[in-house]
């Protein structure tokens, strides 16, 4: 299993270099500085993960492709200290079919 920082690192090395963050129901990028709807959005792919010392303790990994290409990446606490509204945004995206 691995840590949340490690799945990180390992989607940057998959091409998810942009580090979202979400504001006002949107996502923006850290480094591109462009904010993206819903309707932009694809989740690809999401990951929970629990610490290591308390299960309780977890968060979620999520790694999103917009429609101009950019692929990044978006975390949040999960169950009880989540962003609802995060979770809800990314939940309700189209999912990239595997």
């Amino acid at each position: 299993m691995h840590t949340l920082l490690e799945d990180i690192e390992e989607a940057k090395l998959n091409g998810y270099s942009e580090e979202f963050i979400f504001i006002d129901n949107k996502i923006k990028g850290r480094n591109n500085n462009i904010t993206y709807n819903k309707s932009e959005c694809e989740l690809v792919e999401y990951c929970i993960h629990e610490g290591m010392s308390d299960p309780s303790d977890q968060s979620i990994l999520f790694l999103i492709k917009c429609t101009d290409g950019t692929k990044g990446c978006i975390s949040s606490a999960y169950g009880i200290y989540a962003n609802a509204s995060l979770i809800e945004f990314t939940m309700s995206i189209s999912k990239t079919n595997k």
